[in-house]
Parts: structure tokens; C-alpha cells; sequence
């Protein structure tokens, strides 16, 4: 069973940072590339099952290996290329695993937690008690999100612009952009979305599965409000700071190109990508940071939302605060990249006056 986690783990992280090799213009992906993806889900998936000792691991492995060799085996008759050898050799994998799970006792003794009523309520009762407003705890942990996510929000936009770099998705990849520099300037956007997720949309998700007698439905409404709310963010963040210039242009981003799109600063494809991240943060991270910070004894966690706020202060003033100050001039050496402070005569006569 450890093994298999490990192939599970070792296959998704290879995987994905193989695609970095990929030179956008020069593939196209195929039936094959979008089922390797698929999989790709597929462990990641069947890795977290399996280290959880979920019953379900058994029966999702068991269903997808079928999946897998039924329609690998009809797209291969379909396209006229099937050939005997050739597919039980592509399906060698998954019938292992089909083979496995079907007759190993091991699996069936390891995988015994099920997804029943009773666990979902012992689990839905800790996710409240996470929710508390009215503790100093709550709000601490709140601001240390807020800090953090502003710079890891940058890191994800980055990764994100990656993958339209290499044209595995569709936008607008710019070189030039704030992005690819100063990797700790913090955009408080995703701050906020990161406080919205705790404030909203974390309430909202609890509420849902306690009134709700499935786990399926109640991510799907999750994930539909998460989207919502978040693209309702960025519009507005959109229309206060993102206001066309006298070009006519967006300065900070224009979606104007892209499907479905709403006056260039909102778009469906980030509404879908802004679900998903929200729901992971509603549904995964934060109820597994609150878990993780619980166990850190209290002064430990004061002075660690000290030491995060006055990080945040110093990355914050230093890069998105100018001061102009009278007869005081920076200017920066295009070649070097190095800063010189230059003082106006008129300054100094004063200051000597």
C-alpha cells in the first residue's frame, strides 16, 4: 500500500514538472495527452483515499481502472489503430491495479474508514468549532492569512501565467509583467480573497453540508458560490483600479479577448479557476492550517503573528509605498538594476542654510 502511495506521488510531481519542457507552438494535445491528465487527477486523488485508509479508495481505483481499459480500448477500435498486444500492454498498469484491489485482503483490511453520516458530522462539528470570531485566536490567524496569501497569491498568478506561457490554457502571456519580479511583492487582492474564503465562504460551506445529506451536492453549490464571489471581487477591484487609460487600454489586466468575458476585467475562465481555488481553500487548506496552528502553544503562535505582520509591514511599505520627498530624486541604472539618491543644489542650500 506505501508503495503505491509512492507511485501515485512520484507520477503526479514528475509529471507536472516535465511539462515546464514543453515549448509553447510546438505540440498538440491529443486524446492520449488529455487522458494522461485525467489520470493525473486520478492518482492525486487516489493518493489522498489511500493515505486517509478510505473504504471509497478500493472501489475509486477498482471503477477508474475499468474506465481506463474500456475506453482506451473503444477510442483505439473507433480510430482503427487497435492491435491485441499493443493495448494489453498500454493497459498493463491498470489491470495490476484492477487485479489488486479485487483480490488483495491486504486493501481490504488497510481501507476500512467509510464515508458515512456519522464521520461527516464528527468532521462538519470540528469545522465549526474552527469558526469562532469572537476569540483573539480567530482574528490572529485571520491577518496571518491575509499576510501570507498576499505573497503566495503572487506565486499562483505566476504559476498560472506559466501555464498559458506554455499554451496549455488559453489568455494573454506577458514578459514584461510585475509577475515574473520581485517575488515578494504582495498582491493584496489574493489577501482578501484568502479573508473572504474564512469570513464568507467557509460559513457558507458548513452551511451547506449541514443542511444538505450528501457530500457531493454541497461542493457543487460551494464551488458555483466560491466563483461567483471571488470573480465579484475582481470586478470590483477591476473597476476601482483597473480603469481604462487614454489609449483605451486596461493597465493591469484586460480579459477583452477572452470567452465570455464581462468589460474586460472579468472572465470565465478565471471564475472557473478562482472556484476551484477557493473551494480548496474552504474545503482543504483552511481547515487544515487551523488544525496545524491548534497545536502550536499559544505565545508560540503570538509571536509568530508578530514576526508575519512586521515581515508583511516592511514587504509592504517597501514595495508599495512611494514617498516623494522635495529635492530627493532616485533614479535606477537600466543595465545594473542599482538605485542612486540624488540631491537637488536647491536642497542642499537650504539644508546648509
Amino acid at each position: 500500500m506505501r508503495l503505491l502511495q509512492v507511485f501515485f506521488a512520484f507520477n503526479v510531481i514528475v509529471t507536472i514538472a516535465l511539462l515546464v519542457f514543453l515549448v509553447k507552438g510546438n505540440y498538440e494535445l491529443g486524446f492520449e495527452d488529455i487522458l494522461d491528465f485525467v489520470n493525473l487527477i486520478f492518482d492525486g486523488i487516489s493518493f489522498w483515499l489511500i493515505w486517509q485508509r478510505k473504504r471509497l479508495a478500493r472501489y475509486f481505483i477498482i471503477g477508474f481502472s475499468l474506465f481506463n481499459i474500456v475506453l482506451g480500448t473503444a477510442f483505439n477500435i473507433a480510430t482503427g489503430v487497435f492491435n491485441p498486444a499493443d493495448q494489453l500492454l498500454a493497459c498493463t498498469s491498470d489491470i495490476i491495479l484492477l487485479a489488486y484491489f479485487l483480490t488483495s485482503r491486504r486493501a481490504k483490511a488497510v481501507l476500512t474508514k467509510p464515508f458515512n453520516a456519522e464521520v461527516k458530522q464528527q468532521e462538519l462539528s470540528k469545522d465549526i468549532n474552527y469558526y469562532q470570531p469572537k476569540t483573539w485566536a480567530f482574528w490572529r490567524n485571520l491577518i496571518i492569512y491575509f499576510c501570507v496569501f498576499s505573497v503566495v497569491g503572487h506565486w499562483m498568478e505566476a504559476g498560472y501565467c506559466t501555464l498559458i506561457r506554455f499554451g496549455l490554457i488559453p489568455g494573454i502571456y506577458d514578459p514584461n509583467s510585475q509577475i515574473w519580479s520581485d517575488w515578494l511583492y504582495p498582491f493584496l487582492v489574493y489577501g482578501f480573497g484568502a479573508v473572504a474564503c474564512v469570513l464568507l465562504l467557509y460559513p457558507v460551506k458548513n452551511f451547506l453540508e449541514k443542511h444538505i445529506g450528501s457530500r457531493v451536492v454541497p461542493l457543487i453549490i460551494s464551488f458555483v458560490i466560491n466563483a461567483l464571489v471571488c470573480t465579484l471581487i475582481e470586478l470590483a477591484m477591476g473597476l476601482m483600479l483597473n480603469q481604462p487609460g487614454p489609449d483605451g487600454k486596461l493597465p493591469l489586466w484586460d480579459y477583452s479577448d477572452m470567452f465570455c468575458n464581462f468589460m474586460g476585467q472579468v472572465c470565465l475562465q478565471n471564475a472557473v479557476a478562482f472556484g476551484v481555488v477557493a473551494t480548496l481553500m474552504t474545503w482543504v487548506i483552511y481547515p487544515a492550517l487551523e488544525g496545524w496552528l491548534a497545536k502550536v502553544p499559544r505565545d508560540g503562535m503570538n509571536i509568530a503573528f508578530i514576526a508575519v505582520v512586521v515581515g508583511f509591514c516592511i514587504l509592504f511599505f517597501l514595495y508599495c509605498i512611494n514617498v516623494l520627498i522635495p529635492g530627493v530624486e532616485v533614479t535606477a541604472d537600466d543595465d545594473t538594476g542599482e538605485s542612486t539618491i540624488e540631491f537637488s543644489r536647491q536642497y542642499d542650500s537650504d539644508a546648509g542654510a
